[in-house]
């Protein structure tokens, strides 16, 4: 589902700060939502006064290190260095050609997932001065506060966390002291796993 919201929202694990890539043909769709292949997929592309263009590229289509596959985009993240770690289901490009997503799931992991990989993450999306988080909430699906630490280090792993507050269903935000505008949140199953992420700055 194509959608644009207000705050910056911004969830995705990629390698390195993305440049686009030649994007090959693309079909113009008047910011329609249907696609015209279920092999396309969907990129929204916003100038510099903040219109957006709703387009679809053909499958095998690139964009830095994404890469449009049955109609998802897929990606991947150091310091696992797999191209298929998580799907998104549209991708955002600015008239710089940052490239961006508003949702991304990650199928295949979950409590495995460290606090050090939160610092690849944003450096991936090109937030300013990535953070290694320093700090950890862990909430149920609702909102109820399980647990809370200040105690991190780059090993501490969602199933530690999930664990401490005795849940395997954890929703974990991961913020920093230092960086009090940043969080990084995975909704996660730890089985079977699959998590879903979101950054905000």
């Amino acid at each position: 589902m194509i959608r644009r919201t207000g705050a910056r929202w911004i969830a995705l694990a990629v390698l390195a700060a993305v440049v686009l890539s030649a994007p090959g043909t693309a079909n113009a769709q008047d910011d329609k939502p249907g696609s015209p292949k279920a092999t396309d997929c969907p990129v929204e592309n916003v100038d510099d006064k903040g219109n957006v263009t709703i387009v679809y590229v053909p499958e095998g289509t690139t964009y830095g290190l994404f890469h449009c596959q049955g109609g998802d985009w897929h990606f991947g993240w150091y310091p696992f260095d797999s191209p298929m770690t998580a799907t998104a289901d549209v991708i955002t490009v600015d008239g710089r050609g940052g490239v961006r997503v508003d949702e991304a799931v990650i199928d295949g992991r979950a409590g495995d997932i460290r606090a050090g990989e939160v610092k690849y993450i944003l450096d991936a999306v090109g937030a300013p001065d990535p953070y290694e988080p320093d700090q950890a909430v862990v909430r149920t699906e609702d909102g109820k506060e399980l647990y809370t630490t200040r105690e991190l280090t780059e090993k501490t792993s969602i199933a530690e966390l999930a664990d401490k507050a005795g849940t395997e269903a954890p929703t974990v935000e991961f913020t920093s002291r230092k960086r009090p505008k940043f969080s990084i949140t995975f909704k996660c199953k730890l089985f079977p796993p699959w998590c879903t992420i979101t950054i905000r700055w």
